[in-house]
């Protein structure tokens, strides 16, 4: 109840192919996480926009391909992850 969520849906997104189960599950997941990280009252925020990374982009992030997505951003005023768990993310 002291955890406000907004919802920032971009404009004329692009098409994607993406299981909608799939995404479903994903920011559930992503958002009882925040609510967990979050003592008291806090935010969690959705939002997505069209973006088009280059060369320079995929520089910076390992595996990425330049070219056109739709990106999905989650993002929370939780308390983070502390730098043991980041080792052992993904």
């Amino acid at each position: 109840e002291d955890i406000q969520l907004t919802w920032t849906p971009g404009n004329n997104l692009w098409s994607v192919q993406m299981d909608p189960s799939q995404i479903d599950q994903l920011l559930a997941n992503l958002c009882v996480n925040a609510r967990d990280a979050i003592a008291g009252v806090g935010n969690v925020s959705v939002e997505t926009s069209n973006v088009t990374l280059d060369d320079g982009d995929c520089a910076e992030h390992p595996g990425a391909v330049p070219g056109d997505y739709v990106l999905l951003r989650v993002s929370d005023t939780g308390c983070g992850m502390d730098g043991d768990v980041l080792e052992h993310i993904f």
